[in-house]
């Protein structure tokens, strides 16, 4: 899918662990769930870089084409990782 211009993969679990969501920014890894900013519950991660330390794995879940099933936090969320590597 593409957010923000950047194309951008992400698969989901469905729920079966905190970690719902697997995002690749480039070829950055990362892990979210649905409240990634909450103070207590939320979750976001940068694992690895796809192709050295991560391939994908049945775990991941299905791919999400559509960005309107991901929660709204979830989506600032990865903008933010953009920002993060911009500041890079």
């Amino acid at each position: 899918m593409i957010i923000q211009g950047k194309n951008v993969k992400v698969y989901d679990n469905g729920g079966a662990s905190n970690d719902r969501y697997t995002v690749i920014i480039d070829n950055s890894v990362y892990a979210m769930n649905e409240t990634p900013f909450h103070p207590t519950y939320g979750f976001s991660q940068y694992c690895g870089e796809l192709g050295s330390e991560y391939t994908w794995n049945e775990n991941w879940g299905q791919e999400i084409h559509d960005v309107s099933e991901l929660s709204d936090e979830t989506v600032k969320a990865i903008i933010a990782r953009f920002e993060d590597e911009l500041d890079e």
